[in-house]
């Protein structure tokens, strides 16, 4: 069921691209969280839902290692190699307090054991040792590599100085570039499948038994009632001081796919149970929620209505043409909405007031925006209703009006004047020099005589 999932949501991606329609946030007054940077797109069209503090630049804590699986299953050609977990990589983590898998300096593991160990469990010594093998016995290069990675793929605001994601200087990133970069990983059909497992079976090595690694996404993990939700699948959690807690998933229901990326959530008591819970995983089950009960995909563009006309010029019988959107285009609104509350506006700069004949039906002459409760959730080109023939008599007296109002023309015409202007000032200038030249007449010799 799961490598079917991970099919299915792989297809899905390499179909629609991230953010291909612009970001409108126009639901944001419908939710209330309290993490300091939530993000809801809908995988299906690219479209961002919701979105509180999705630029802001944050630490990421261990969603950084999103990236450091997507360069190992990248770059290792045979998953099924051991490597030896050297003792550099276990002092790189040591004094830090943070989440491992227990592997020891000279156990001999898979690298595809260790992507268990790192997306499910989130284990650092795992991403140390899967950098240090990736980036050539150099785990700085490897980081140079998830650098150049993300900046490929688009990622603005993201800079990575470790492969596991604790606490650093020059270690952060936003909700928009993971989302990003979750999309990409997504893609994979192996990090799909690896990130939707509860619960993994280490099998025993050298120097360990065979160990269970239960996955720190408890939206996948029905033992934990308050944040299991059957619809999520995958991908990460993360922890800091600094980062918060933090978490990115995707759920999908009744054909509907949604990717979140909730970070800076409080650890704090908000189910009165006494003890504190993970809030960004609340967080995270609360949009699914909301989307899916609130959200349905509804036709907000369609060719047979009139967005606006624009004059004819050229035409004998055609005043005014109407423009109409190119193609139907769904996208995802509030069940329930009103006719009135999804808009079609032509925009001013981009549709001309007045177009010239010839047109064919469905030419190209415009753009329109698409508006729900005021902000814009879609564009859509507008085409010609309708042929328009041009008039022959009025093209003709077109073309020469514009002959003589040419730039070219009037160059052309005005050369001519200077030309003419010039050889009358020389006819005339040569008429007196030749009147000068004249010979006296016989009367005027006879006088002087």
């Amino acid at each position: 069921m799961k490598k079917f999932f991970s099919c299915i949501l792989s297809l899905i991606l390499l179909i629609c691209p991230l953010f291909v329609i612009p970001s409108s946030a126009a639901y944001n007054a419908s939710l209330e969280t309290s993490a300091d940077i939530v993000l809801l797109v809908s995988l299906d069209n690219g479209a961002v839902i919701f979105d509180k503090n999705g630029g802001k630049v944050a630490a990421p804590a261990s969603l950084t290692k999103i990236t450091t699986a997507i360069l190992t299953l990248e770059n290792c050609k045979n998953l099924d190699e051991v490597i030896t977990i050297k003792q550099s990589t276990i002092n790189a983590i040591s004094g830090t307090n943070s989440s491992t898998a227990g592997l020891k300096p000279g156990e001999e593991i898979s690298i595809r054991n260790l992507l268990y160990c790192l997306m499910v469990k989130s284990a650092n010594e795992a991403a140390v040792a899967l950098a240090d093998y990736v980036g050539g016995g150099d785990v700085s290069h490897f980081v140079d590599m998830m650098n150049e990675f993300v900046q490929k793929i688009g990622c603005q605001n993201t800079h990575f100085m470790n492969p596991h994601g604790l606490d650093q200087e020059g270690h952060y990133t936003t909700a928009y570039d993971l989302a990003r970069i979750t999309h990409y990983a997504l893609s994979l059909p192996l990090f799909v499948e690896i990130t939707d497992t509860a619960r993994y079976t280490l099998p025993a090595s050298n120097k360990s038994e065979e160990l269970n690694l239960y996955t720190t996404n408890w939206l996948l993990n029905n033992q934990y009632k308050t944040y299991y939700y059957k619809y999520a699948h995958g991908v990460k959690t993360g922890t800091t001081a600094n980062a918060g807690k933090c978490v990115i998933s995707t759920a999908q229901k009744d054909g509907y796919n949604y990717l979140a990326v909730v970070m800076g959530a409080p650890y704090e008591d908000v189910t009165g149970d006494g003890h504190p819970d993970n809030c960004a995983l609340l967080e995270c089950k609360k949009v699914f929620q909301w989307a899916f009960k609130n959200l349905r995909l509804t036709k907000v563009s369609d060719p047979t209505q009139i967005v606006t006309v624009s004059d004819v010029k050229l035409s004998r019988n055609t005043d005014h043409i109407r423009l109409v959107p190119e193609t139907e285009i769904t996208a995802l609104v509030p069940i329930g909405n009103s006719e009135n509350s999804v808009l079609i506006e032509a925009i001013p700069e981009e549709t001309p007031k007045e177009v010239k004949a010839p047109i064919k039906k469905g030419d190209v002459l415009g753009k329109a925006r698409i508006l729900y409760a005021g902000d814009e959730i879609a564009t859509v080109n507008l085409v010609a209703a309708e042929d328009v023939s041009v008039s022959p008599l009025a093209f003709v007296g077109y073309s020469i009006k514009s002959v003589f109002k040419s730039k070219i023309f009037c160059i052309v015409f005005s050369a001519i004047l200077v030309v003419l202007l010039v050889y009358i000032l020389l006819i005339v200038n040569h008429n007196r020099q030749k009147k000068k030249r004249k010979p006296k007449t016989i009367n005027s010799v006879r006088n002087v005589k």
